[in-house]
């Protein structure tokens, strides 16, 4: 049995759990994500965590494909990655903290009820689960070298259940985006995860359009935790979105725990996009080419009702919370939602100005989490720190995006 630490003996660690791949398998290997960049293989996403970002734990959502297979096992043939008993790999490079790989892999099923796409974070604790995974996976998908493949004849219930038999955990992602999001292919996750199952699903993944506010407009996700993560396509993007949570160490065991709030283990905060600064906060239509404002629920072009739309999240979160409004509400008590704007987003810091924020902080962790912006302003103009602790406070102006594209920032 896993002796536990006791809650005194807690720490906090930085996690982003929702990473691409984009290339994977050294010389022989091939692309894993097609819309992720070609650098963002295994071993730059844990260098990345650790010299830039100050990401403890981080989750590979495409560590089940053929070439990451490939890659892990030359990571673990030369020491540069081991396992951890609590579970997760952990990759030591020289002085310094370790990062915790989560390994894991982004399932896409077919909503039983109409078709539609629903993506499954499930992550497990190690090397012979995630294999066990690969295997499982075999004749469900066509590509194994390809991540996010349709698994043929499974269900969301399949994927669970199965993952579950592994010791492991699954995790809706980005519930709420109108493509392949479960809030976007039903109006409720017992809709497609029975309950039944839902042990084995401590949490689920926000996305970049909505908030906790706004996530608990809807009774039903009372009873799940919130994380917040990038989906990163790019080694810019990791840590986008990422959590903060209380555990012993930053082992696969010491997540669920968090997750599942455990043993005085916990989720501390998120932090996350202002819901205006993701791609589908407000609903679109395509036919006029452009964002509907005005009251939410807003499901109709005013020009025709005929006219073809994404709905926004923030829309069908109003829309579903009226047909919940009888549903019996659970108190829950839930972490701070930090509204933070990436420094990537910042007007006018660019790559030199991120360049030297690092060399003097660190990590994009100690930029967001330890300068002052009397420090910050040493390093950059005065202008330009503001806008910094403004963008890390989540109060600069924001104009909402939808439709695909993101809200922007405004520089005053």
């Amino acid at each position: 049995m896993l002796s536990v630490a006791p809650a005194a003996n807690l720490r906090e660690l930085f996690c982003d759990l929702h990473v691409h791949l984009g290339w994977a398998g050294g010389g022989v290997g091939g692309g894993v994500k097609i819309s992720a960049a070609r650098d963002l293989t295994l071993a730059n996403i844990l260098k990345e965590c650790r010299e830039r970002k100050g990401i403890q734990m981080i989750g590979v959502i495409d560590a089940a494909t053929t070439g990451a297979l490939a890659d892990l096992e030359l990571l673990m043939a030369d020491g540069t990655v081991t396992e951890r008993p609590g579970g997760g790999l952990a990759y030591r490079m020289g002085d310094g903290e370790d990062v915790t790989l989560i390994p894991g892999a982004e399932v896409e099923v077919a909503h039983t009820a109409n078709g539609k796409a629903v993506h499954l974070l499930a992550y497990v604790p190690g090397v012979a689960q995630l294999r066990a995974l690969a295997a499982w996976q075999e004749g469900r998908v066509r590509n194994r070298w390809l991540s996010t493949q349709r698994h043929h004849d499974t269900t969301a219930a399949d994927v669970v259940r199965f993952v579950g038999s592994l010791g492991g955990i699954v995790i809706p992602a980005h519930i709420f985006t109108p493509f392949k999001g479960a809030l976007g292919a039903a109006a409720s996750i017992s809709e497609v995860i029975p309950p039944d199952l839902w042990q084995h699903v401590p949490a689920v993944e926000l996305g970049l359009s909505a908030d906790t506010a706004l996530a608990d407009e809807l009774p039903e996700l009372a009873l799940f935790s919130y994380v917040t993560n990038s989906d990163a396509h790019s080694l810019g993007k990791i840590g986008r979105e990422y959590n903060l949570i209380a555990a012993a160490e930053p082992s696969f065991a010491e997540l669920v725990m968090a997750l599942r709030g455990e043993g005085g283990r916990r989720v501390v905060a998120n932090y996350g996009l202002e819901p205006r600064l993701g791609k589908y906060h407000r609903t679109y239509c395509l036919t006029c080419d452009r964002r509907l404002d005005g009251e939410a629920p807003v499901l109709e072009c005013p020009v025709s009702p005929d006219h073809k739309l994404v709905p926004g999240v923030l829309d069908r979160i109003r829309w579903y919370g009226e047909r919940q409004a009888g549903l019996r509400r659970i108190p829950r008590e839930r972490p701070a939602y930090v509204h933070q704007v990436p420094l990537q987003f910042v007007p006018g810091l660019g790559k030199r100005g991120m360049d030297r924020l690092l060399a003097a902080f660190g990590t994009e962790m100690g930029v967001l989490h330890r300068a002052s912006e009397a420090e910050l302003a040493a390093v950059l103009s005065p202008k330009l720190a503001r806008l910094v602790v403004g963008a890390r406070a989540g109060t600069l102006a924001i104009e909402a995006g939808g439709g695909g594209a993101y809200g922007k920032v405004i520089a005053e």
